[in-house]
């Protein structure tokens, strides 16, 4: 094995270390933090929701439609959430 491939693998093995080794509290990148709307009205939607499966990143599933200029967050447990998601 030569030098190359010897330092390619250790910088491997520690970017891999440092992935694995992220914090879990306090860093969430969740897209809904300021809650969620109750009812939607589908004709107000101006393109489909868009859902985020619980990840890495973010532990909760979101569903984010556009009404308006402005993006909202539906909660997964409503009855639209509940539409969108048996779709």
């Amino acid at each position: 094995m030569n030098s190359t491939s010897s330092i390619f693998l250790l910088l491997s093995c520690l970017l891999v270390l440092c992935v694995q080794g992220e914090p879990s509290t306090g860093s969430r990148k969740c897209k809904c933090l300021n809650g969620y709307i109750g009812r939607v009205r589908p004709e107000l939607l101006k393109s489909e929701p868009r859902v985020y499966q619980p990840s890495s990143f973010c532990p909760e599933l979101e569903i984010i439609i556009v009404l308006g200029t402005k993006e909202k967050c539906v909660n997964p447990e409503s009855r639209f959430g509940q539409h969108v998601l048996s779709r």
